[in-house]
């Protein structure tokens, strides 16, 4: 967790954050990092407040070897005004974030990202038919537009591709 006071300004932050960061951007001095993710996130999460955008406060960061992270701001204490710390999170991102991810990335349609979702689950053709209440055959059609859009020609090709890990 990275701390930031009302004027975005760091306050603090836990050892495994200041790790996260310093992959994010390596620190060329002896002050601790903080990419500009992190200070967008609370910038979105003060923008919200103030009625702006209504967008939520969070991104996602892709890290080297295979890892995204997801940042997300939120105030802290009892009192949550607009004089009230910010907290910004850093984690490791789901599976489900990172899939949802590339299948905007891949521009896949709303069924094809459901359908993507499924595949997640180890699920077959027939109980992906039976969950979406499609046929066995469109299965493989929005199968064959998924692969066609994401560049991919398997499933397993496509679930690496989706999870971030070719």
């Amino acid at each position: 967790m990275l701390l930031l006071d009302a004027g975005l300004r760091v306050l603090g932050q836990t050892p495994q954050t200041l790790e996260y960061l310093a992959r994010l951007l390596p620190p060329n001095s002896d002050t601790a990092p903080v990419p500009a993710v992190a200070y967008n996130v609370a910038a979105q999460l003060v923008a919200v407040e103030e009625g702006v955008d209504r967008r939520p406060p969070l991104a996602r960061m892709h890290l080297a070897d295979a890892r995204w992270l997801t940042l997300r701001a939120a105030r802290l204490g009892p009192d949550v005004g607009p004089d009230a710390q910010i907290a910004v999170t850093v984690e490791d991102s789901s599976l489900a974030d990172r899939t949802a991810i590339f299948a905007r990335a891949c521009g896949l349609a709303a069924r094809e990202t459901e359908l993507l979702h499924q595949l997640t689950t180890g699920a077959d053709t027939r109980t992906i038919a039976t969950r979406m209440f499609l046929s066995d055959n469109t299965v493989q059609d929005h199968l064959k537009s998924i692969f066609d859009k994401t560049g991919t020609r398997s499933r397993r090709a496509l679930l690496s591709r989706a999870a971030g890990t070719a």
